[in-house]
């Protein structure tokens, strides 16, 4: 069912902050509504969070060179949170560059803090925008891909965050394996699966 977005009247504040900082940074409000509008689709065709019966769905979103492609799935990230969506992962590339750029606007659109280790968490983006917002956890950082240590370092397993979790990744076996291992080590369900935590990643190089 791809309207299950509307028949959970879900409050959309992740979103909403986002919103107002597009129209802030003098985005077109037509644009920003359109925006919206496809960010709204592109929702509905992911798994309900709150559906248990569901564990796997697998999408492809195509865009044009220089189309807004980042903003689309910025956007699409602050929906699914506010859906319930308690782990996003963004694989951003293959390149140092690339990684911390993406980490960046995250940083603006989604999490509201400065991720670089010596900023001090300072409020930017949606998070000068709204206080009062309950924070998302990040555990990459501008200067720093995951790593078991840093995530172990926060002194909570996924389980253990209230907030939607976010992590900024490259395309690297390495990285991949260390995610992939603290993820494993967390999993206090047992099985294969981890299957009270809904997670959406995604891939913006699939065709890397």
């Amino acid at each position: 069912d791809e309207n299950w977005p509307q028949k959970r009247e879900i409050a959309f504040n992740y979103w909403e902050d986002y919103q107002q900082l597009l129209l802030k940074e003098e985005w077109h409000p037509r644009v920003v509504n359109t925006l919206g509008d496809v960010t709204d689709k592109i929702l509905g065709l992911l798994k309900d969070p709150a559906d248990a019966s569901e564990k796997d769905r697998r999408g492809l979103v195509i865009g044009h060179v220089q189309s807004g492609k980042t903003a689309n799935y910025i956007g699409l990230v602050t929906k699914a949170a506010d859906a319930g969506y308690k782990f996003i992962i963004v694989i951003a590339g293959i390149h140092n560059n690339l990684r911390k750029q993406t980490q960046q606007r995250i940083d603006l659109g989604f999490v509201g803090r400065d991720s670089t280790p010596d900023a001090g968490r300072k409020l930017i983006g949606v998070g000068q925008m709204n206080k009062n917002r309950k924070f998302p956890v990040s555990l990459t950082n501008t200067s720093q891909d995951f790593t078991k240590q840093i995530a172990n370092q926060l002194g909570a397993d996924l389980e253990g965050f209230s907030q939607p979790v976010v992590v900024v990744i490259k395309k690297n076996v390495k990285t991949l394996q260390s995610l992939f291992s603290w993820l494993k080590d967390g999993n206090t369900f047992g099985g294969e699966q981890i299957t009270n935590i809904p997670m959406l990643m995604i891939d913006d190089e699939a065709d890397n």
